[in-house]
C-alpha cells in the first residue's frame, strides 16, 4: 500500500495529488508519504514486541524493565502534577498557544492520552509497591515505590479525562479482586492492621496531592458530563466515519490516512463535524478505514490474541514454575492492556507514538510468556 502509493495529499489545498505507482492495477495508499512515515513506525514496534519477547525471558532482564516503567511513570506523572499545581499554561511551562488553552498534562498535549498512558502503568508500579512490602527488600525500596504509586494515583485523579479516571476505578476493582485474597492470606494479623493504617494515610495524602493539584477541576467536568455528552463533536464524526466503510475494501485508504481521507467525507456530510479531525476517537473504525478489513483483523489478531495468550498462560503458569516476579507481573499486565482497549473505544490513544510503544512492550511480555517456564535467573 505505501511502496504502490496512488497520490499524496497537499493539506494546504486539501486535494490529492496522484503519483505514477508501478502497479496500477492494484490498490495503494492515498497518501504515500503519511504510509510510509507510518509503515516504518510498525515496524519497529513489531520489533520491540519480538525484542521483549525474547527479553522477558530473562528473570533478572524481566525485573529491570519492570522498574524502568516503574521510574518514568513517576517521573511524567510528578511533572503533570507540578504543571497543575504551579498553574502552567502550557508543556514545560512554555506560552500558551495562540488558539487557546489546551488540555495538556505532563507531556502530552490530550488529556484523554495522559489518562490512558497513566492506567497503563500505575498499576505496574502498585506491583512494584506490592512485591516491596511482600519480600525482603531495602526500606529506601519500599519507600521509592510507595512514592511512585501516591504520585501516579494522584495524576490520575488530577488529570481530567473522565474516560481515562473511569477506566482507572476498573483497573482498581479487577486488581482488588484479582489480587487482594491472596496477598491477605499472606499477611498476618499485625501486618493487616499496618496495611489498613498505610492505606488510610496513602488516602489521606492523595486528598492532600489533590488539593494541591486543583483536583476541583475533574470534579467539574464530572458534574457537566450529561451537558458535554450530548453536544460532543466526536459523536457526528464518528456518524460520518461509519459512511466511509463502504469504500474501505480489502486494504483500506491506507495506513496513517485518516486525517487526509476524513476531510472528504465531511465536507460532504449534512452536518458535518466542526474543526480539524488528525485521529477519530474510536481507535478501531480509524484502524479499518486505514488498513481495511485485512490489515484491521491482523492489527486485532495482534492486540487481543496477546491478551488471550497471557491470560491463558498465566492459568497454566502454576505447574510450569514461574517465578513469583512474574506471577505478579502477569495479571497487571493482562488488566492494563484490557483497560487500553476499552479506553480505545472513545478516544486514540493507539494512535499516539509512545502509548503504542508501551503497548507493544506489554505484548511482548503476553505473547512470550508462553516461554516461560523454568527459566534461570540469568
Amino acid at each position: 500500500m505505501a511502496l504502490n502509493a496512488i497520490s499524496i495529499y497537499d493539506s494546504d489545498f486539501y486535494v490529492f495529488m496522484p503519483l505514477r505507482n508501478f502497479a496500477s492495477q492494484l490498490t495503494g495508499s492515498v497518501d504515500y508519504a503519511i504510509s510510509g512515515a507510518w509503515m516504518l513506525r510498525g515496524a519497529l514496534l513489531l520489533c520491540a514486541v519480538l525484542f521483549v519477547v525474547d527479553l522477558s525471558q530473562s528473570n533478572r532482564w524481566l525485573l529491570r524493565l519492570w522498574f524502568t516503567i516503574g521510574l518514568v511513570a513517576g517521573s511524567i506523572a510528578f511533572l503533570g502534577l507540578l504543571q497543575k499545581a504551579t498553574g502552567a499554561q502550557m508543556i514545560f511551562w512554555q506560552t500558551a498557544p495562540v488558539w487557546g488553552a489546551t488540555t495538556f498534562f505532563a507531556t502530552y498535549y490530550y488529556h484523554g492520552n495522559a489518562g490512558a498512558y497513566l492506567n497503563l502503568v500505575w498499576p505496574l508500579t502498585a506491583g512494584l509497591a506490592v512485591r516491596a512490602f511482600t519480600t525482603p527488600s531495602h526500606p529506601g525500596m519500599r519507600a521509592l515505590w510507595m512514592s511512585m504509586l501516591i504520585v501516579t494515583l494522584a495524576a490520575v485523579l488530577a488529570n481530567t479525562s473522565r474516560m481515562a479516571q473511569l477506566i482507572a476505578l476498573l483497573l482498581l476493582i479487577v486488581l482488588c479482586v484479582q489480587l487482594g485474597p491472596a496477598l491477605l492470606r499472606r499477611l498476618s494479623r499485625v501486618e493487616k492492621n499496618i496495611a489498613v493504617a498505610g492505606a488510610i494515610a496513602i488516602l489521606l495524602t492523595l486528598f492532600a496531592v489533590g488539593q494541591a493539584t486543583h483536583l476541583e477541576q475533574p470534579l467539574n467536568r464530572w458534574q457537566s458530563v450529561s451537558e458535554r455528552i450530548s453536544s460532543d463533536a466526536r459523536w457526528r464524526a464518528l456518524r460520518i466515519a461509519i459512511g466511509g466503510l463502504r469504500d474501505i475494501g480489502f486494504f483500506g485508504f491506507g495506513p496513517g490516512t485518516f486525517r487526509a481521507v476524513f476531510p472528504s467525507y465531511n465536507n460532504v456530510a449534512n452536518k458535518p463535524a466542526p474543526g480539524t479531525w488528525r485521529f477519530l476517537h474510536e481507535d478501531y473504525l480509524q484502524t479499518m478505514l486505514e488498513w481495511g478489513w485485512l490489515g484491521s483483523s491482523l492489527w486485532a489478531l495482534l492486540l487481543f490474541g496477546g491478551i488471550a495468550i497471557g491470560i491463558r498462560s498465566y492459568k497454566k503458569s502454576a505447574g510450569q514454575g514461574w517465578t513469583p516476579r512474574r506471577r505478579l507481573l502477569q495479571p497487571l499486565v493482562i488488566v492494563v492492556l484490557a483497560g487500553v482497549a476499552l479506553h480505545a473505544l472513545i478516544d486514540f490513544p493507539l494512535q499516539i507514538a509512545s502509548i503504542q510503544l508501551y503497548v507493544a512492550t506489554y505484548l511482548g511480555l503476553c505473547w512470550g510468556s508462553s516461554f516461560w517456564k523454568r527459566v534461570n535467573s540469568g
